[in-house]
């Protein structure tokens, strides 16, 4: 294929509602070799082009396809080979030469947004391990973790797991700050201008930085479904209105050289965490913080400093071993302590899949009550093995009281009259032979408080 026949392909996805669809359309496509190309150099989390602002270019006077001088001036760009004003002018220099069509697509691989409503999951799923992952290292459970070999003695830390959205901020030489998701989606960063500025300023380059993206309004941080659907609307396009501004909530800083698959980085945590204490020490700011960070040495004040945030409203902390090194993959040296609690709540109704997706025409979620009916929340159907018996006798299903595990209560708001959970799941496939009532709001409520305060006393003891 050439450009153009690539750009008409991308357009004609745009355009389609149906993500299988979209899908389908997509995966036809990943036959060829040119697409695929395409595809990698716009969503390839390490293919990243420099370029904060796109120069417009002429009036689409050009006339070429993209050919073996485009892909130069991208792979110069990756290798920054070209930066600064270099780098805008062979920008600009390759979309006057390229046909409007082949000069958008490329404008369009350069801020890494094919605008056609798919991402990396879309393009692996037409072409297995196409794109490749981000790195990012998991926290553990405590369960998977061997706490008692962490060094306490030196002092464990313990940080808030801070309520916002997971970013990795690229600090390179010239200034150059690049924010992406953890799947490596970047950011526009030209909505971060006061951030951008002061992470240059204050960041040595060379680094990425690990952290969360919050929300402050009028001096308080916005709660995450607030924050986060704030964020969401900026990296869609959009962008932060008066009164509004983000912060960045650093707790690791590494080599951009170790920012590879099944990449590492040896330094201790603990020479790691100091290097970011001095450089926020160094140069003073408001957009870039540090993550409440504390030293501990026992495992009954780790989880005393859990609850303590549990109990104001906070999801919980992550501990971590000072020796842990960096690197891609689940951590045991890194423990994440959060609120989870119980409640058994009662099907009133199977909802069904949503449109589009792979549960389209069957059951996809139950909605479900508390007993007195004053929490209402969709909880989606466990499994496909479950979503079978679910499609076979619905009416056995509805009535039926099942266990379900949730992170938090959501509190009536002005979308919402009734009080809801935050991240609710199965905790089971299947519902309770043994219960006919649904827990009650009082009730709901207090799994939660018992929650918040039995997990450190629990686990301390």
């Amino acid at each position: 294929m050439n450009s153009q026949e690539i750009f008409d392909i991308i357009e004609g996805v745009a355009g389609e509602s149906s993500k299988n669809t979209k899908q389908a359309m997509v995966t036809s496509a990943a036959a060829d070799a040119e697409f695929c190309r395409v595809l990698d150099y716009a969503y390839n989390p390490f293919k990243t082009y420099g370029i904060r602002k796109m120069p417009i270019g002429k009036a689409h006077n050009g006339f070429r396809q993209f050919d073996a001088q485009t892909w130069q001036v991208l792979d110069d760009l990756i290798a920054r080979r070209l930066t600064g004003q270099a780098a805008i002018d062979a920008v600009t220099a390759e979309i006057d030469q390229l046909e409007e069509d082949s000069a958008e697509l490329f404008r369009r691989v350069v801020r890494k947004d094919l605008r056609a409503g798919f991402s990396e999951s879309t393009c692996n799923k037409a072409k297995k391990g196409l794109i490749p992952d981000f790195p990012y290292m998991r926290c553990c459970l405590p369960k998977d973790a061997k706490l008692a070999d962490f060094d306490w003695k030196l002092g464990v830390i313990s940080q808030e797991k801070a309520d916002g959205m997971f970013a990795n901020i690229n600090v390179e030489l010239g200034d150059l700050v690049t924010i992406t998701s953890r799947q490596g989606s970047p950011f526009p960063i030209d909505a971060f201008p006061e951030l951008a500025a002061e992470l240059a300023e204050r960041i040595p380059p060379g680094v990425q930085l690990h952290g969360e993206l919050l929300v402050m309004h009028e001096g308080k941080i916005l709660a995450r479904e607030i924050g986060n659907g704030i964020l969401n609307s900026v990296a869609s396009g959009g962008g932060f209105t008066d009164g509004y501004r983000p912060i960045y909530m650093i707790w690791d800083m590494i080599p951009l050289t170790a920012v590879v698959t099944k990449g590492k980085h040896d330094e201790p945590y603990v020479k790691r965490l100091s290097k970011i204490i001095a450089a926020l020490k160094a140069t003073p700011g408001s957009c870039v913080r540090l993550i409440e960070t504390k030293v501990f040495h026992s495992l009954a004040e780790a989880y005393g400093h859990a609850g303590e945030l549990m109990r104001k409203g906070k999801e919980g902390t992550v501990i971590k071993n000072p020796h842990a090194i960096w690197k891609d993959g689940t951590s045991k040296e890194q423990v994440k302590l959060k609120l989870e609690f119980n409640v058994d709540l009662k099907i009133v109704a199977i909802m069904p899949g949503t449109p589009g997706t792979k549960t389209e025409g069957r059951a996809g979620a139950f909605a479900c009550e508390s007993s007195c009916g004053g929490l209402k929340v969709n909880v989606t159907v466990k499994n496909e093995a479950m979503r079978d018996a679910v499609d076979a006798d619905p009416d056995d299903w509805v009535g039926r009281v099942i266990d379900v595990v949730a992170n938090d209560i959501m509190k009536p708001s002005e979308s919402n009259e009734l009080h809801s959970l935050f991240l609710p799941r199965m905790a089971e496939a299947g519902y309770r032979t043994d219960k006919t009532e649904a827990d009650d709001l009082d009730r709901i409520l207090a799994q939660k408080e018992a929650a918040v305060l039995g997990k450190s006393l629990k686990e301390a003891a």
